[in-house]
């Protein structure tokens, strides 16, 4: 003869222990060895970064580099803050604190993921350069001259000088490079054609000179003539 019986409903939750500290929790982390939200990070970081990092500033514009490209990033905030952005990851939370010890800096990079909290040490190493535009420009470089001449000069000039400054502070490619006062005008050296198209363009909308274009042989690049604009502007 059968007999009926009916089973209780077990309790599944089974809890989990640390196999390092023994410390009873709800929830292990790591995928080979798990530990718990203590005793993870005291055996990985949340974060991969390096033990040093360098970062790239010109010594004359103060501008970074970063990723190739020199950035308009000038404060040792800013630029740590962008190298860093480099090891962020989606579901990990960093906040940096920096500090000099003996002259040389240090970052501490904080990481939180849920309950786990983390910290790494890292060496930063700033090293100066001069990039490439503050390079030419201090090598006189310049690839346009304007050769301005005729009477009552002086207000011509000063637009020209203004807006070379307007036009350096939308792209630090272009600039004057130097500015040579002659016996019949003054001469303007800058540094793309690019500029000298603007220049020239304001001129013709205030002053309605006389231009003439001429050019140069300054060399040879790849087995070819090279050649700068010179361009002759009069004002009667």
């Amino acid at each position: 003869m059968f007999k009926s019986f009916g089973f209780k409903k077990l309790d599944m939750n089974l809890s989990k222990f640390c196999p390092r500290c023994g410390k009873e929790t709800d929830k292990l982390y790591g995928d080979k060895k798990q530990l718990c939200a203590e005793c993870f990070p005291e055996k990985n970081n949340l974060l991969e970064i390096p033990d040093e990092v360098d970062i790239k500033v010109c010594s004359v514009c103060g501008r970074m580099k970063y990723h190739g490209e020199w950035v308009e990033e000038y404060t040792m905030q800013e630029q740590i803050g962008l190298t860093f952005s480099d090891f962020a990851e989606d579901d990990v939370e960093m906040e940096l604190q920096f500090w000099e010890e003996e002259e040389q800096f240090f970052v501490r990079v904080h990481a939180f993921k849920g309950e786990i909290e983390s910290f790494q040490d890292t060496k930063l190493e700033f090293e100066e350069v001069q990039c490439g535009d503050c390079a030419r420009f201090n090598g006189g470089f310049f690839k346009a001259k304007i050769q301005l001449r005729g009477e009552d000069l002086k207000p011509v000039s000063e637009a020209i000088v203004d807006k070379a400054a307007e036009i350096t502070n939308e792209n630090r490619k272009d600039f004057l490079s130097n500015v040579e006062k002659t016996d019949g005008g003054y001469d303007y050296y800058l540094s793309t054609e690019g500029m000298n198209k603007k220049i020239l363009g304001m001129l013709r909308d205030r002053f309605e000179p006389d231009i003439q274009r001429s050019y140069e042989l300054v060399g040879e690049e790849n087995g070819e003539e090279v050649y700068r604009n010179v361009v002759s502007v009069r004002i009667e």
